[in-house]
């Protein structure tokens, strides 16, 4: 073909093909369009896919994130690698009803027959403190009879038998109360219960203050809010003992020794000594709002802790010196072993008593003991008397001493491993004897109390005493907290919202932060938010942190210098009356100081968030708030119930005594 003819006919048809393209996107322009975007879609593709890729991906991310995620979906402990653990010590189970298993250790035992668990008669087992903590104890003990017994007991005897066994009573409160205390997470129950309570007491104080215009009226106005959810012990001063007597009361079966109630002169004597003569000028002290800005200097200061300058002292058994007997006089009410041996009367009676004790087989070991003394006391044994001793040695340890032993008594470790190195004929036979006394002991008290005819019941009126002595309107009203809330039994109250039976959506640390910040500070909005978003990272991670921060400070708190330090605040609390009080320059002094140091704890970051004045606003309300005498015995009321219950949890099922607490309200 000639070459001009082929360029005129290329020239042609791509004039055909550019006239029917125009001719297709006059009739068919979306067609065009879609077909444009396309091609451009397929050339960004190839070169951009990577970039493609990641946005996609990122906007799949946000959507899935804000579909699965909500409010209540929080990320593990992300920072801090440490786990808290609260930390036991390995005591043995106290069963306050007195009856449990000997071997496994339960209550209700199919296996074993109910024996006699010693703890439950001598808790202070195994207990050990070092001995300056055991001498403050011990002095604040010996105040508490010097204060409130000796002075009456002495006009009428010198006879120390009553005080002793007083004091038996009182090691055993202190020691049950020890092993409860190592039984509970301290942390846990301040940050998930005792801060709840606290942030609920803040709600009522700063409702209360937007009522009143003067700080002066804060506390009353505080108390309406309350309403009828005020504490029953603030309506007034006699309310509050009439409370701490009831409280009082309803612990004793799980603070005295088995059958110890039974004694009524024993328990109201026991009652108006702790509840009047310590308990209520205790939560006085704890109560002072110069007591409360001194706790908040201490918790507030950031200076290294004092460290102790002596060597830490050797522990010794819990409250022993104290306990020891005082009385030299026999007591012609108490039978020995060896007199209820030789009566068959006594010794049947006796043995019936131990069936019901589930303690038979501690009769049993002391018998066989008395058996095995006259045998091995013999002067000239033979070879086959010796054999013949060794066996029944052997014997005894499989009856008693195993583990898996049914009959098994707890004896002192001492005296076990001399029975397995065979050394019982040179040192154990003494060591039995005494031992064994100390076992039957209780139970011959038991016994002899068992078999005396029930008194009978004292009419009314009871022993309502506060103290021995003739200032009992002194110290049951004070110029401080004067008649608490002043309020009459039958006095009409307004109905306001239920603020400690309503359910709470705070929960833990960071919440608590974020209430106070949003209640308190009035933390803008964006900040509100912001804090709501991080709470999905860092809550767990501040819990954590918190608790084991907590657990720190505990450890701090609970070293030798510093438990006798506190033993001897509250020692001068309660019983030294002659002692100077502060003087109100000396208290205003600290409560400025207080201020000043709430000040300085806020970081500047929040400042900058939030502005000077709110700061100084919100400290200000906070501090209003604490320095009410009545509202803080309102809230270490509240917070003295959580403990109770925490440290007492069979309180919580048994309804009818929880019952009568509140019958007289």
């Amino acid at each position: 073909m000639v070459p001009w003819v082929r360029t005129v006919g290329e020239k042609l048809r791509q004039r055909l093909r550019l006239d029917v393209g125009r001719e297709i996107c006059r009739q068919y322009p979306l067609f065009c369009f879609l077909l444009l975007c396309l091609s451009v879609a397929s050339l960004l593709l190839n070169r951009y896919l990577h970039v493609l890729m990641i946005f996609w991906s990122f906007v799949a991310g946000v959507v899935t994130f804000y579909c699965s995620l909500g409010p209540d979906s929080l990320l593990p402990n992300i920072f801090f690698s440490i786990k808290y653990k609260p930390k036991q010590l390995g005591l043995q189970e106290l069963f306050p009803q007195g009856r449990s298993c000997a071997v496994c250790g339960k209550v209700k035992c199919k296996r074993h027959r109910p024996s006699l668990l010693l703890e439950n008669y001598q808790p202070w087992l195994d207990l050990k403190i070092s001995s300056k903590v055991d001498a403050s104890l011990s002095e604040v003990l010996e105040l508490v009879l010097e204060n409130f017994v000796y002075p009456w007991y002495r006009d009428v005897t010198d006879d120390e038998s009553f005080v002793d066994e007083l004091r038996i009573t009182l090691r055993f409160f202190a020691s049950v109360l020890i092993r409860r205390i190592h039984k509970v997470d301290i942390p846990s129950i301040i940050t998930k219960k005792l801060l709840k309570a606290a942030m609920k007491h803040i709600e009522v104080i700063v409702k209360a203050s937007q009522k009143v215009e003067n700080t002066e009226f804060l506390q009353q106005a505080a108390l309406e809010e309350y309403g009828p959810e005020l504490h029953v012990a603030l309506r007034s001063r006699r309310d509050e003992l009439h409370y701490l007597r009831k409280l009082t009361e309803l612990l004793f079966p799980y603070i005295l020794p088995p059958k110890a109630t039974d004694c009524r002169s024993l328990t109201l004597l026991l009652r108006e000594i702790l509840s009047g003569s310590v308990f209520l000028p205790s939560l006085d002290f704890l109560a002072d709002p110069d007591t409360v800005n001194h706790l908040l200097i201490i918790f507030i200061d950031d200076s290294p802790p004092e460290k102790a300058t002596e060597l830490p002292s050797p522990l010794v058994p819990f409250l022993q010196k104290f306990a020891e007997p005082r009385n030299k006089k026999p007591s012609v009410l108490k039978l020995e072993l060896k007199q209820i041996r030789e009566q068959q009367d006594l010794l049947f009676r006796f043995m019936n008593f131990l069936k019901q004790e589930g303690a038979v087989h501690v009769l049993q070991i002391c018998l066989t003991v008395e058996e095995f003394n006259d045998r091995i006391l013999r002067p000239e044994l033979s070879n086959d008397e010796m054999l013949s001793l060794h066996e029944e040695l052997q014997k005894i340890y499989k009856t008693y001493c195993l583990d898996e032993s049914i009959d098994k008594i707890r004896f002192d470790p001492f005296i076990v491993e001399e029975i397995q190195k065979r050394k019982i004929i040179k040192s154990v036979p003494g060591k039995l004897m005494k031992e064994k006394g100390q076992h039957l002991e209780p139970f011959i008290m038991n016994f002899i109390n068992s078999c005396e005819s029930p008194k009978p019941k004292p009419s009314k009126p009871e022993l309502t005493i506060l103290s021995p002595t003739s200032e009992n309107n002194k110290k049951l009203f004070s110029d401080l907290f004067k008649n608490n809330a002043n309020r009459a039994e039958n006095t009409e109250r307004k109905q306001n919202q239920n603020y400690f039976m309503e359910m709470m959506t705070v929960e833990g640390v960071y919440d608590y932060l974020m209430y106070v910040g949003r209640v308190v500070f009035q933390v803008p909005d964006w900040l509100h938010h912001l804090l709501m978003g991080t709470r999905i990272l860092f809550k767990n991670t501040l819990e954590m942190y918190t608790d084991y921060y907590l657990h720190c400070k505990l450890e701090q708190l609970f070293q030798e210098h510093r438990l006798v330090s506190l033993i001897t605040l509250l020692r001068d609390a309660v019983f030294c009356e002659n002692t100077e009080p502060r003087s109100l320059q000396d208290k205003q002094k600290r409560a400025k100081q207080t201020f000043e140091e709430m000040m300085n704890y806020i970081p500047d970051l929040i400042v900058k968030c939030i502005g000077e004045e709110a700061k100084y606003e919100s400290i200000r309300l906070l501090f209003d708030g604490l320095q009410q005498p009545v509202l803080n015995k309102q809230l270490t009321y509240v917070l003295l119930d959580i403990v109770i219950q925490e440290l007492f949890p069979e309180l919580n099922k048994v309804q009818k005594e929880v019952t009568s607490v509140t019958s007289w309200m």
